[in-house]
């Protein structure tokens, strides 16, 4: 194995630094998700998963999220499929004419209308244990993800393996404190309307490869608008508001009943409750008959006192 131009000796500053920018556009196209994918504006799911299962992890969420869209959403890849239709046509038309490259606009058009559209994308965030789903602009992640843990509270079946925690993240934004807080009152607009009735709330905030940013700064920042009107419940709040911040990104998402809903995590969903084992019928029957045989015993012991005293 030869060593990269990089690492060679006798390379100067600037060929080693356009060395180091080759070698890594070539690692990206090998490589198409070891590239850092998630930007501004996105909409989908913050998952975490098991240490080296990020893929296996996407593979699974996105069987269930296909599973469940097709319950909550119904006839909505059809919809896609026909506005598909509608742009491949109007590009069409545009192309349409003898040269070369109208008929290749043409095919690709075709093949465009042909293509079957995807709702949910895995999007690599670059970090062990962590996965983003990308979902379609006409789907509501924060809707979604109550609807599938309500169904599998209620089913008991479980449907992923590598997967631990599905968190709605209903707007992406930026690291930056004044974003986040931006993004914040954005998602928690209904909250924070004049004609909102009183609630109890909760902040459920992780920072992860943000050394900036400071846990303490995003619960008051987030928090003061929220706390005029609202109280703070950290124990059975009927909002939460899950903050996850990483590298430079964040995404935020509100979630109803969070704790009811295991705090949205697929693996302890379906752990037994922990119930404290009583005693045993024959040991408590046990306890019953020495006390009582103590309870004797006293009483004999007063009386045989009482009798000498008498005496």
């Amino acid at each position: 194995m030869g060593k990269r131009a990089a690492d060679k000796p006798g390379l100067t500053d600037a060929q080693q630094k356009r060395s180091k920018r080759y070698h890594t556009m070539v690692d990206r196209v090998r490589n198409p998700h070891s590239a850092f994918e998630i930007s501004p504006g996105m909409k989908g799911f913050f998952v975490t998963c098991n240490r080296n299962r990020e893929k296996k992890s996407a593979t699974e969420i996105i069987d269930l999220l296909e599973e469940y869209a097709a319950k909550l959403y119904p006839g909505l890849e059809e919809e896609i499929e026909n506005e598909a239709d509608e742009d491949a046509d109007d590009d069409t038309a545009k192309a349409s004419g003898g040269s070369i490259e109208d008929e290749i606009a043409r095919e690709v058009a075709g093949m465009k209308s042909r293509s079957k559209p995807k709702l949910f994308r895995y999007l690599s965030a670059t970090i062990d244990c962590l996965v983003f789903i990308k979902c379609h602009r006409k789907i509501d992640p924060e809707k979604m993800v109550q609807f599938i843990f309500d169904d599998l509270t209620n089913t008991m079946q479980r449907k992923t393996r590598f997967t631990s925690r599905l968190i709605p993240a209903k707007i992406t934004t930026t690291s930056k404190l004044d974003a986040i807080v931006k993004g914040s009152a954005e998602v928690a607009k209904d909250l924070l309307a004049e004609d909102a009735e009183p609630t109890t709330f909760a902040l459920v905030v992780n920072i992860r490869y943000c050394d900036e940013l400071k846990r303490d700064d995003v619960i008051r920042a987030v928090a003061g608008p929220l706390d005029v009107k609202h109280k703070v419940d950290l124990k059975n709040a009927k909002y939460t508001l899950v903050i996850e911040a990483f590298k430079s990104m964040c995404t935020i998402g509100l979630v109803e009943n969070y704790n009811a809903r295991k705090r949205l995590n697929l693996q302890t969903l379906f752990d037994e409750p922990v119930v404290k084992k009583s005693k045993a019928p024959e040991a408590e029957a046990v306890a019953v008959a020495d006390t009582k045989e103590e309870s004797s015993q006293n009483g004999n012991t007063d009386e045989t006192h009482t009798k000498d005293a008498a005496v």
